[in-house]
């Protein structure tokens, strides 16, 4: 059996996305009190958000806050949020699993989103010294083709840190999208379930259903053996 290579996921999977929503979550409220004198704005996008509200948050918000916007206020809210300071934390059993995997070979790290937000959370959580390679499919083509489940993340990583007869293993918590490439290309699949995720746990795609779940980091040795 050839070496284990173990890649990541980030978001939900290594720390709480919500807690970057939160953070700009609050830089939305800051620029709505500043250039509108509108309160509230934080606590109803974190209210959106907890009810499961994702892709049209920032316009139902405007909706209800700010009736009068134009679209160039759409754009800016999401400026603001994106930009917004990261003030993260990994989950306990994320910096586990990141020492104990890290000690036993390069791990790689793929990553969905916009590069630059996507870079923010990397540096907010001082990750570039844990990976041998961090694939931001953003920056592998306009836009999103290249997005999970494209498997040219994962040929990319799989290059980077490993060689034929290698065992991949890929980490993430997105049935919807994580999956479906490293299936395809034979690797092991593990899907980390947690409370509080931002995406929904159960949704899945054809082809995209994880090997095997587990509800911490921790547990991973019970599958992996190692």
């Amino acid at each position: 059996m050839g070496r284990l290579r173990v890649v990541f996921d980030l978001d939900d999977t290594l720390y709480p996305e919500r807690q970057f929503a939160l953070c700009g979550f609050r830089a939305c409220g800051d620029w709505a009190r500043a250039e509108f004198g509108v309160e509230g704005v934080a606590d109803e996008m974190t209210r959106l958000l907890d009810a499961g509200m994702l892709g049209k948050l920032f316009k139902a918000v405007l909706e209800t806050h700010i009736p009068a916007h134009g679209p160039e206020h759409l754009n800016l809210l999401r400026e603001v949020y994106r930009g917004a300071a990261a003030e993260l934390t990994l989950f306990d059993d994320g910096a586990w699993a990141l020492d104990h995997y890290g000690s036993k070979g390069p791990l790689g790290l793929i990553t969905d989103g916009t590069q630059s937000v996507q870079r923010k959370k990397v540096g907010a959580l001082a990750l570039e010294p844990r990976f041998h390679e961090i694939v931001y499919t953003d920056a592998l083509g306009a836009d999103r083709a290249y997005f999970k489940p494209h498997p040219m993340a994962f040929e990319r990583v799989a290059a980077a840190i490993g060689a034929s007869g290698d065992r991949f293993v890929y980490v993430g918590d997105n049935p919807a999208k994580d999956f479906i490439a490293p299936n395809a290309l034979g690797w092991t699949t593990v899907q980390v379930v947690r409370d509080g995720g931002i995406h929904d746990a159960t949704k899945q795609i054809d082809g995209g259903a994880p090997q095997h779940q587990i509800t911490s980091l921790t547990a991973l040795p019970t599958i992996l053996g190692i």
